[in-house]
């Protein structure tokens, strides 16, 4: 499962280099894990999550089970129920540049997965152009 926000600009066909690089059993569905993509604070940062599909089931058929994580964010109420359902993380560093993670943005990067935030149209634009313009220029 992949939920990714409206003001994220992010490349499907990267996240599925990343998940067969580094998650060779990626599409086999027996994965049970969510990836964090925030190495300075250890986290899942809400632009961009991916749980695998037995993560997803879990969470959809135990969610009422989560408790004493009201009033958090989406993103951290995600986390830590899925965590009480002992479902494991895994750090993906590679899969979002994000200015509040990162503290800058750079969509130069033609490796990461995803950026945030771009608000309006013509930063959206403006990113995912660098962005391709950096993964056509490195091949």
């Amino acid at each position: 499962m992949i939920k990714v926000d409206p003001d994220t600009v992010w490349f499907p066909l990267r996240l599925r280099i990343h998940l067969k690089t580094y998650m060779p059993g990626h599409g086999n569905g027996w994965d049970n894990l969510f990836l964090k993509n925030c190495p300075r604070y250890n986290s899942l940062q809400g632009p961009i999550e991916v749980i695998s599909r037995q993560g997803a089931i879990q969470l959809e058929n135990n969610i009422q089970n989560c408790g004493g994580v009201g009033g958090t964010g989406e993103d951290h109420f995600i986390v830590n129920c899925l965590q009480q359902l002992g479902v494991p993380p895994q750090m993906k560093p590679g899969l979002l540049n994000d200015k509040y993670c990162d503290g800058y943005g750079d969509c130069t990067n033609s490796w990461k997965v995803a950026f945030h935030p771009y608000k309006n149209p013509a930063q959206f634009m403006e990113c995912f152009n660098k962005s391709k313009e950096a993964e056509h220029s490195s091949k």
